[in-house]
């Protein structure tokens, strides 16, 4: 992609992420089970901080829940149920553990307490902070001059590369759903084994299918409805993708470990407001897919806000700018600087 020489995510303060939560309800009196608490964290995902959480007081991994996912190279808040009544000094020895020289999942406070877990994807969405760094003088005055006299804007919401991978890599997540679709676990085992998310120590004795599906039911279920839903995103961006070229003058773009996607270049009105597509949905309980109409919205609009240029500290001769806004849950902020960007 051209003119794309600005760099996110040089220090994980450069991208705050904070969710805004569809809350749930806080029993007031009566017998509870679940403590509602709001996680700060930095260096982890939120699948490896549920995990955290698990093993620290020795629970199940249903009964530690949260409404979003959340990357590792960003400082992210989110809520997260647990079903066990925590106490101050629970939290204060769960912080400490969790507490590394460049990483660490805090909890910050306990919401409240309450008779049911959270729920996934309950979300308004996020609201996020980014300071976009390695702007040439001119690039960096063409964009704010951009966001001030665009300030509510759209953009086509396409699943970005976190959906598919890794920081770094490999883009692969979607691979693993769509080998776990096919009922392939042998498929499914190796691109995970290429993720280095299976411990080494894991292998199949005899090496054939029903082997290799014993290692997953191992797994977290909901590691494995996430790869099933990465595979979703992935047609759901080709769907969206075919949606923007057959009803608006479009371009097509290479966005790096996504694919090629089209944007428009005239105005949106002819654009469907959804898109939909054949979609797949993991069942824990029966430990298999089934079908599932995926639908979300095509574009988005948001209301952006920027900083004045200030000079990037981590880059000779250029400047830095911060943008803020607010994202509807399942939307990418990545992928709205990057058209933002092109449409430059």
């Amino acid at each position: 992609m051209s003119n794309m020489s600005y760099k996110l995510k040089c220090k994980n303060d450069d991208f705050q992420v904070t969710e805004v939560s569809l809350m749930p309800d806080i029993a007031l009196k009566g017998p509870t089970i679940y403590s509602y608490v709001w996680i700060q964290k930095s260096g982890f995902t939120t699948f490896e901080v549920l995990e955290q959480i698990k093993n620290f007081f020795n629970l199940k991994f249903e009964d530690v829940r949260s409404q979003g996912l959340k990357d590792e190279d960003a400082i992210t808040e989110q809520l997260i149920s647990i079903k066990k009544i925590l106490t101050g000094k629970d939290i204060v020895i769960f912080n400490k553990k969790h507490k590394f020289k460049n990483k660490f999942s805090i909890i910050k406070n306990i919401v409240g307490y309450g008779k049911e877990p959270v729920k996934e994807r309950e979300l308004h969405g996020n609201s996020f902070r980014i300071v976009i760094r390695n702007l040439e003088k001119t690039l960096a005055d063409n964009f704010l001059s951009y966001i001030l006299n665009n300030k509510c804007l759209y953009f086509i919401n396409y699943y970005d590369n976190q959906r598919f991978g890794m920081p770094g890599g490999p883009y692969n997540t979607h691979l693993i759903g769509k080998a776990v679709v096919e009922n392939d676990w042998k498929q499914a085992y190796e691109q995970m084994k290429i993720t280095n998310n299976i411990s080494s120590d894991t292998t199949s004795k005899k090496g054939d299918v029903a082997d290799f599906k014993e290692i997953f039911k191992s797994i977290n279920p909901k590691k494995i409805a996430f790869f099933v839903s990465a595979y979703d995103s992935f047609l759901w961006n080709n769907q969206a993708s075919l949606t923007v070229k057959d009803n608006t003058k479009s371009r097509c773009h290479l966005f790096e470990n996504v694919g090629e996607l089209h944007l428009p270049i005239d105005h949106l009105s002819q654009c469907p407001s959804i898109c939909e597509v054949n979609g797949y949905d993991f069942v824990p309980e029966k430990f298999s897919v089934q079908p599932k109409a995926y639908k979300r919205n095509l574009v988005i609009a948001t209301t952006v806000y920027a900083s004045q240029l200030e000079v990037d500290e981590l880059h000779k001769s250029k400047k830095k700018i911060t943008v803020s806004f607010f994202l509807p849950t399942g939307s990418y902020a990545t992928m709205i600087i990057k058209q933002i960007f092109l449409r430059l």
